[in-house]
């Protein structure tokens, strides 16, 4: 799991826009392409600077990639059922952790690139119209390809809120983690957690949780 977690982050960092792509796009998937490739020449093209000034890179993550990531809805799909009952102040904290514990990885996993690939697969419509699926298919330097779909809704612009790798949810597999926190100490309990580890600069590791059920790097 953490393996194709960290597949798909790279992924996120640096896909690359398949050659024989169809001429005329869904705007969803030419958000995504046009994002990436301008990840892709951010990386070829200032690697120093990404070695040598992380906040330089946050700075480039926040301007060319952030605006384009709907934070609200990837975090009420991890935090599940327990969403209704948080406060809106808690609704507020929770997105703005977990949007700053999204980010911290990566940008982490930017730093990883070694000329990994994805190509896009053709668009195929969904059945509501304010709905898209990206698909693509992740080509590391050494391994087996890994699937990875962009999960998109139009509110206004198209946005992403999920993303599945090898058929596995981004969102999905943190509402497991996320759950035995909140189990153990609600949702301030979760918050905490989020904030501590977000204060030691910690990246989320896909939502990895250890064996007594607990978000690794949480509180103990």
């Amino acid at each position: 799991m953490i393996n194709s977690f960290r597949s798909l982050l790279v992924a996120m960092a640096l896909l690359v826009a398949s050659p024989f792509a169809l001429a005329e796009k869904h705007p969803a998937q030419d958000l995504v392409e046009t994002v990436v490739s301008e990840m892709l020449a951010i990386l070829n093209d200032d690697a120093d600077k990404i070695a040598n000034d992380p906040d330089w890179l946050q700075a480039r993550v926040d301007e060319i990639v952030v605006p384009h990531l709907d934070f609200d809805a990837m975090t009420k799909l991890a935090v599940g059922k327990f969403w209704r009952k948080a406060s809106d102040e808690q609704k507020t904290e929770l997105v703005d952790e977990f949007r700053q514990l999204l980010l911290n990885t990566y940008t982490g996993a930017m730093t990883e690139y070694r000329g990994e690939t994805i190509n896009f697969a053709p668009f195929r419509p969904e059945k509501r119209e304010d709905r898209a699926i990206v698909r693509s298919v992740f080509s590391p330097a050494s391994g087996d390809d890994v699937p990875v779909n962009y999960k998109l809704r139009d509110k206004g612009g198209w946005r992403i809120y999920d993303i599945e790798v090898n058929g596995i949810s981004l969102v999905t597999n943190y509402r497991t983690a996320f759950a035995s926190e909140i189990s153990k100490g609600g949702i301030d309990g979760l918050i905490t957690t989020l904030k501590e580890r977000n204060a030691r600069g910690e990246s989320s590791g896909g939502g990895e949780f250890n064996e007594g059920g607990e978000l690794n790097g949480g509180v103990q």
